[in-house]
């Protein structure tokens, strides 16, 4: 795969430090660049362009980048920034979030908000430029890490990571009829990270109105099933049983309540359209996610006043 390799090996010593901090401006924009310990000798930075993300092998010593919120915005940071520390010891801060890393860690973050990194020794990285439109639909206003606290979210995170690093190893030998593929690849892996990260955190981000308006929708849209019950529903939010309840709580009815007249009103619809002609109490029950005849026309009799037989299309008035 096609690259550009930068790097300040045949620069003079005493020009080192501000060759590589303009080697990050050029790259990803207004960056505060200072050595550690024996400055930025060696530094190096290799671009490859993978389908629409920009993927960045770096390799320097101990050093710290940073931006601060003086800077305004530019093209070079209209992105998300996602960074793999391949080798070495960082840590990365933003806002009042902070992460160590170690080999294999990595670290999602929007550019455009003030952070700072720090490698504490020589590091190889892996950063991967990401279009915002890529991410759209995602909440990433905080720092996003590969901690979890389910072995499920660990298991993604990890997954994500070894790929990562398999990425930097095979890139110079790929074809570039690959990029596409290898893109897909990374954005499949972290958008089913980042799902479920935020579906892990679902239970307790979700407002109530907001949860209720999703619930009544999946309702109105899977009343025929007749395994539509609360643990169903709370798996499709991916929430709790207890947390679904606690949303309706200021309902008028409860959600069961709300899931069974959504069925009666269905049923009491389609023997208004059969004016007269009925289907079997038995097979409209069924059609409708009942499973018991007699269950559904106790409570159809209940919410409508007459039995399921006795429903016909109201007689037009005859004029007069």
């Amino acid at each position: 795969m096609n690259f550009i390799r930068q790097h300040t090996r045949f620069v003079p010593p005493s020009q080192r430090a501000e060759c590589w901090a303009e080697i990050n401006r050029a790259n990803f924009g207004e960056l505060e660049v200072d050595g550690m310990d024996q400055g930025l000798d060696d530094a190096a930075l290799t671009c490859f362009g993978v389908d629409d993300l920009r993927v960045f092998e770096i390799e320097v010593p101990a050093h710290r980048v940073s931006r601060s919120d003086r800077h305004g915005s530019d093209g070079l940071d209209d992105c998300y920034k996602l960074l793999l520390q391949l080798d070495g010891r960082g840590r990365i801060r933003q806002r009042a979030r902070q992460f160590d890393l170690r080999a294999g860690d990595w670290s999602l973050y929007a550019p455009r908000q003030p952070y700072a990194i720090e490698n504490f020794e020589r590091t190889r990285l892996l950063a991967v430029q990401i279009p915002r439109a890529r991410l759209r639909g995602f909440q990433l206003a905080e720092l996003h890490t590969c901690e979890s606290p389910t072995s499920g979210g660990v298991g993604l995170a990890a997954v994500l990571g070894s790929f990562l690093r398999s990425m930097a190893e095979q890139l110079p030998n790929l074809p570039d009829d690959a990029a596409p593929a290898v893109a897909e690849t990374v954005m499949g892996l972290l958008s089913a990270t980042l799902a479920r990260r935020q579906a892990e955190a679902q239970e307790h981000a979700t407002l109530p109105s907001v949860l209720k308006a999703r619930v009544r929708q999946y309702v109105h849209t899977h009343w025929a099933d007749p395994a539509l019950d609360i643990a169903q529903i709370a798996a499709a939010m991916r929430c709790s049983k207890r947390h679904l309840h606690r949303a309706f709580d200021d309902e008028a009815q409860t959600l069961d309540r709300f899931i069974w007249r959504t069925r009666l009103a269905h049923a009491h619809q389609r023997l208004l359209v059969a004016d007269g002609r009925p289907p079997a109490i038995g097979l409209l029950a069924a059609a409708c996610g009942f499973r018991n005849a007699a269950h559904f026309c106790r409570l159809f009799k209940d919410e409508f006043g007459v039995p399921p037989s006795a429903v016909r299309r109201p007689t037009p008035a005859r004029p007069s």
